[in-house]
């Protein structure tokens, strides 16, 4: 049995590294909510797979089953290769029209082929081996974590059609290790063939990793060609050719800029969506005199000398932090994730950028920047955030990475106890004129932040100046004062907005736009915010996603799609209900249409037929459930969603397969008990609600401690969870082998279905209710999961007994 274990070992690894890589391909090749593709297109093909196994069962019995075993596993590696091929070289078109969704369709079903054949080999090995049911789970969620584990050094290493490739190698080791069970006759050539296929799939993802002649060309259905591309776990970074340019990238320019020279930017893209330009600059003060007319600069005006935190160094080229230079501020703190845009700004086109990293009084740190400022006892004249959030995914769940940690009151109340008395909060987002969603709602944020705070008029403390540019959406700068803005700070910024052709949104002390005064002197009041055309409530560390302001219902009764800055989100969120639609339609269809078309087994009894659909999708919509849950209150605990996903994904499946493992102690020999499943399914449940309820307490005292420290509290709280979700599976297919062998596919079957639409399930949940709400949810199915396994024990014992 070891070689069946370290194939299904390495084909579950390699299948969730495909998962996981589908969804940062997506992101880039696609519109950010595609991510969801990847899992769905995953699910449905492992439930294919499981369904094949029901319906053809007589293909795979006997000497066949590892024949089949190695032919699977084979063509899983192959088919990788050959639907990543396919994939490139359409460009994807999902939008509704005949072209779009006959291309949609076209790459759901190409891509979702390997995921069928791991089905195949996952259910086989789960459901033909009962007596080793428990170790066989744990090798399959093992395989899963540690494919979750790879991911992040991987894509460090190569870029990710590479990294899609390897996951084919991988699935290819997979069958060499079935092949070693094989003993019929011509077993040594197939032997050899397979470990050849291995070879050539290892030879073709090193020469592309090199050579890179398979790419990623086509972008957002455009043809792209950067003369740099970057991958990494974060991100896809292109740089573009040399510009010069009379009138300089900016999110909000003045009018009254007057050029001097043409400005040389190279255009950085990251994901394909989220632009902007690194700036020749040699160095020295005044050689970006452009920076000061831009409306991201405005807090700059009001604060001279000044210590400034900058968020997000990369996002910008360093635009900040050389908009600060060009202001002589004495000190320049800049926070950046990413690794690789830094390196890139630094590295080869340091020159370009004068060197950041070396510019005198700068300091660059390389780091979450919520993260570092919790973390840090130093105190900012000015916090500023240019325009910073990306609609790219980078984990599985792509709506758990939309939303952006920095824009909750959570993280509000953190930047402002980083200020100095006189200190100003400074974020920039795009304003449209017919509803600027975005900077109402950053004004309710503010205004309520500033409330919790204790302060009594929150209108003194905020200032909005937007930029007027023609043929172009402005944007604008919410400007938030620890302390109540004096006579002379309006003075100076009422200055700065008539030299530079700006105009008041919020002045303090003079013009209020009607829609922000209202936002602002009633924040907070729920009744307000119903009355509103779009979601403004303040986002918060457990509902974060603050660019999600049309809400469900409103798309449910075709509200509000009018609005500009709402039909970019509006797709997603319109995606995201066709997928919650199909996924219910398909799960219904994989659970009741086999019944329909099974031959030659017997029939399935009613009763235990129901308690194990009822336990299986339980257990199905739980898991999923919980381990979502999970994944969105870490991202902000851990700094970003890649240290989320390796450490959620990782530690909760590898801790359930050694619950798995350890499962065997009761259910060998057919020992299980009653007693057995109600004292650990009530531990399981007792633990769930005990982290549902003090989770967000613990993690809040810890925010301050290194990465090291909140990984080792993560694994605190994941680590038993994990283990305990581990038992459920191995208890009831024990039971259904016991009683009901030839349906155990079916009930393999049933927990995947229902995982496809759990995955879609939770991020409708989260967005309306918030992630406690989601885990609510997961603990309740698990409740469910727990009576049905205790019924499904005793319906199993009657049947084996007749």
């Amino acid at each position: 049995m070891k070689n069946t274990y370290l194939g299904l070992f390495f084909t579950s690894l390699a299948a969730l590294m495909l998962e996981i890589l589908l969804t940062r391909v997506l992101s880039v090749a696609t519109w950010y909510y595609f991510a969801f593709f990847a899992i769905s297109v995953a699910m449905f093909g492992f439930t294919l797979g499981a369904l094949t196994v029901y319906l053809k069962k007589e293909s795979f019995e006997g000497e066949k089953l590892y024949t089949k075993l190695t032919a699977f596993a084979l063509v899983f590696g192959i088919s990788v290769d050959v639907a990543l091929m396919i994939f490139l070289s359409i460009p994807f078109y999902p939008r509704f029209t005949g072209t779009g969704v006959f291309s949609t369709v076209l790459i759901y079903l190409v891509l979702a082929f390997p995921f069928l054949c791991a089905g195949v080999v996952v259910c086989l090995c789960l459901t033909r081996f009962p007596e080793k049911t428990g170790l066989l789970y744990a090798a399959d969620l093992i395989g899963a974590g540690a494919g979750a584990f790879m991911v992040f050094p991987v894509l460090n290493a190569m870029d990710a059609p590479s990294a899609i490739m390897l996951s084919g190698a991988v699935g290819a080791l997979g069958a060499i290790f079935f092949s070693k069970t094989i003993s019929i006759g011509r077993a040594e050539g197939l032997k050899k063939g397979v470990a050849g296929v291995f070879l050539l799939l290892t030879a073709f993802t090193l020469t592309n990793a090199v050579f890179q002649p398979v790419k990623l060309e086509w972008v957002k259905s455009k043809f792209n060609s950067p003369d740099v591309e970057s991958w990494n776990a974060f991100s896809r970074i292109a740089v573009y050719p040399l510009n010069y340019v009379k009138s300089p990238y900016s999110w909000g320019l003045s009018t009254a800029y007057t050029p001097q020279r043409r400005v040389g930017e190279r255009m950085i893209d990251i994901d394909g969506i989220s632009e902007t330009v690194m700036t020749m600059y040699d160095g020295k003060a005044g050689s970006a005199p452009h920076l000061k007319y831009d409306v991201t600069s405005i807090a700059h005006y009001m604060r001279d000398n000044a210590k400034v935190f900058i968020i997000g160094v990369g996002g910008g080229g360093g635009r900040d932090i050389l908009a600060a230079r060009e202001f002589n501020q004495k000190e320049i703190v800049g926070a950046e994730i990413n690794d690789r845009t830094l390196e890139l700004i630094n590295g080869p086109f340091g020159n370009f950028t004068g060197h950041l990293d070396k510019l005198p009084n700068v300091r660059i740190i390389n780091d979450e920047a919520r993260s570092v400022i919790t973390r840090s006892d130093e105190r900012f004249d000015i916090i500023q955030a240019s325009c910073i959030a990306t609609w790219s995914a980078t984990t599985a769940g792509a709506f758990s990475l939309a939303e952006n940690s920095l824009y909750t009151v959570e993280a509000w109340e953190t930047f402002m106890g980083r200020l100095t008395d006189n200190g100003i909060l400074s974020f920039n987002r795009w304003y449209s004129p017919d509803f600027p969603a975005q900077l109402l709602r950053l004004a309710s944020l503010a205004s309520y932040t500033l409330k919790m705070q204790g302060v009594a008029d929150p209108g003194r403390h905020i200032a909005v100046v937007r930029s007027d540019m023609p043929g172009k959406m402005p944007s604008a700068t919410i400007l938030i004062g620890k302390s109540a803005f004096t006579g002379p700070d309006i003075d100076k910024l009422r200055a700065a907005v008539i030299a530079l052709d700006f105009k008041f949104v919020y002045d303090p002390a003079g013009y209020q736009d009607p829609m922000f005064r209202d936002v602002i002197e009633k924040a907070g009041d729920e009744r307000f915010y119903a009355s509103v055309p779009l979601d403004l409530s303040p986002s918060t560390d457990d509902r974060p996603f603050f660019f999600y302001t049309l809400r469900i219902k409103d798309l449910l009764e075709g509200k509000n799609f009018k609005f500009r800055e709402q039909r970019f989100s509006a797709e997603g969120v319109t995606m995201l209900l066709v997928l919650m639609v199909v996924s219910v339609v398909l799960c219904a269809a994989f659970i009741f249409g086999p019944l329909l078309f099974a031959k030659g087994r017997a029939p399935l009894p009613t009763g235990g037929g129901a308690v194990g659909l009822l336990f299986f999708a339980s257990i199905g919509f739980g898991y999923i459930l919980i381990e979502i849950a999970q994944l969105q209150r870490l991202i902000i605990f851990l700094g970003h969603p890649v240290y989320s996903i390796t450490v959620v994904i990782f530690a909760m499946l590898l801790s359930s397969g050694v619950g798995s493992i350890a499962s065997g102690l009761w259910t060998r020999g057919g020992g299980l008990k009653a007693s057995h499943i109600a004292v650990l399914m009530a531990a399981l449940i007792m633990l769930l609600g005990l982290t549902l309820y003090f989770q967000p307490g613990i993690l809040a005292g810890f925010e301050r401690n290194g990465i090291g420290a909140r990984i080792a509290l993560s694994l605190i709280f994941l680590v038993p969870i994990g283990f305990l979700m581990g038992l459920p599976f191995p208890f009831g297919m024990s039971l259904a082998s016991r009683s009901f062998k030839e349906h155990t596919p079916w009930f393999w079957a049933v927990n995947g279905a229902t995982s496809v639409v759990s995955s879609v399930l939770s991020v409708c949940i989260s967005i309306t209710w918030g992630f406690t709400a989601t885990m609510a949810a997961g603990l309740a199915f698990y409740a469910a999961a727990a009576a049905a396994l205790l019924i499904f024990f005793s319906v199993s014992r009657s049947a084996a007994r007749s």
